[in-house]
């Protein structure tokens, strides 16, 4: 059990950071497109939207599993983070192809089904 209580919270942590470097570039974003990148009105809403909906899910992804390492029934909880992450990982991949975020979201994906699939084994 000590191996999944380390591994959660690696995965949390990962996901944590990639939740604050994907915000960190909110800026930027709003100033290309602030600068002319030739997106209709509809849709440069949409961009920012997704993009704060990307960090904020993860962020909350990363908290959650972090706090459901140490319940009782907690291995079940990660897993359904874990399976959120995988199914992101996934759309990821496919609308934009493979890049380091998809590759960052599979391995915490890994990390989080790996931990609550051993602390769901055994809650002690």
């Amino acid at each position: 059990m000590k191996f999944a209580r380390w591994i959660t919270p690696l995965g949390s942590f990962v996901l944590l950071a990639s939740a604050i470097f994907h915000g960190s570039g909110y800026g930027r974003l709003v100033h290309r497109i602030d600068a002319g990148a030739m997106l209709p009105p509809p849709l440069d809403g949409v961009l920012k939207a997704s993009w704060l909906l990307l960090s904020v899910e993860m962020f909350f992804l990363a908290v959650i599993s972090f706090l459901a390492r140490n319940m009782e029934r907690g291995g079940r909880i990660v897993l359904l983070c874990g399976a959120c992450t995988g199914v992101s990982a996934l759309l990821l991949l496919r609308f934009l192809g493979a890049f380091a975020g998809v590759y960052l979201l599979a391995a915490v994906t890994l990390l989080l089904v790996l931990g609550g699939t051993l602390q769901a084994k055994d809650p002690a």
